[in-house]
């Protein structure tokens, strides 16, 4: 099976969201190797596909591209999930044979170019690209239609550290994994709702613990923006996947969170107000998405509702 080098993106939506794309690679005969920052090896840990992070300093990262090309066998093959200039430079120092779409000006540093496929969700478009790198090398796709469901997996020790950690911090059964935080800013304006300590009350009557396991450093971000609900330390991507996989239901902004949720397949209730759903909302048909970019921000009796529902 011939190995392809995957640049993966460097946000974890973005990263939860090619997992179609990597698994048509497999499917077809293909063996996906990743590339990417750290964290993204322990969230794609339970795929098991090798993983072999880049830090952002372009000395160290060339080293070890350039390892992994003389390791990969003659003439190694490259897909760039990433629209940037620079991951193509990468590949191409590098002497990775990379396929992508031609954006920032990088088609003469590609391999093989992918036509751009236009605005779509983008799971559909890390597909295509995927599906048009396997026709350019000649291969034949497993698949043409993107699966019903991302298909994380999630490991034996992931899930047993859900355990522990449930068991340490004495977490009922039943709670909810809120994820109120979702940093930085799109067209200028706040990506995260601003009501979630109001949904903390409701859902212990209801005898659901609202928890939150914030990621590193956003602590305080989080006690200030809900400070009712249950917050305990940080932990890793592929254990909050797996503690994910035990909750009620996951709240979160259209975030990493958001998509973790959908990468599993569990129910999960996705709040909107800046951003298009129609590319980055949850690819989960258990998921519930409110709130939309015309409208803005659903209200808290519109969540509550939902939460109702579920």
């Amino acid at each position: 099976m011939p190995n392809v080098l995957c640049r993966l993106p460097n946000h974890v939506g973005d990263c939860c969201m090619t997992l179609p794309a990597l698994r048509l690679l497999e499917a077809s005969g293909y063996t996906p190797l990743l590339t990417g920052k750290r964290w993204a090896e322990d969230l794609m840990a339970g795929m098991g596909w090798r993983f072999d992070p880049i830090e952002g300093h372009v000395t160290e990262d060339l080293t070890r591209i350039r390892y992994l090309s003389n390791h990969l066998g003659p003439k190694p093959l490259g897909l760039l999930f990433p629209n940037s200039f620079s991951s193509a430079l990468l590949f191409s120092i590098g002497q990775i044979r990379s396929a992508g779409f031609p954006t920032d000006g990088r088609g003469f540093l590609l391999n093989k170019k992918v036509e751009e496929p236009g605005k779509m969700h983008e799971v559909e478009r890390f597909f295509r690209l995927a599906h048009g790198a396997i026709l350019a090398w000649g291969g034949k796709p497993a698949w043409d239609e993107v699966p019903a469901d991302l298909g994380m997996k999630v490991l034996a020790r992931h899930e047993a550290a859900a355990r522990n950690l449930m068991s340490a911090h004495n977490i009922p059964e039943r709670f909810a994994l809120l994820a109120p935080i979702a940093r930085g800013l799109h067209h200028g304006k706040e990506k995260q709702w601003k009501h979630f300590n109001a949904l903390c009350a409701p859902l212990r009557a209801m005898g659901i613990e609202p928890v939150i396991f914030p990621s590193p450093r956003e602590e305080d971000a989080n006690k200030a923006a809900c400070p009712d609900a249950m917050i305990l330390p940080p932990t890793t991507l592929g254990n909050y996947a797996a503690l994910a996989k035990k909750a009620q239901f996951v709240i979160a902004n259209d975030s990493g969170i958001s998509h973790i949720a959908a990468a599993l397949s569990v129910k999960q209730i996705t709040l909107i107000g800046v951003t298009d759903p129609s590319r980055t909302s949850p690819w989960n048909k258990k998921a519930a998405v409110l709130g939309s970019l015309e409208k803005g921000w659903p209200s808290v009796e519109e969540v509550l509702e939902k939460i109702k529902s579920l």
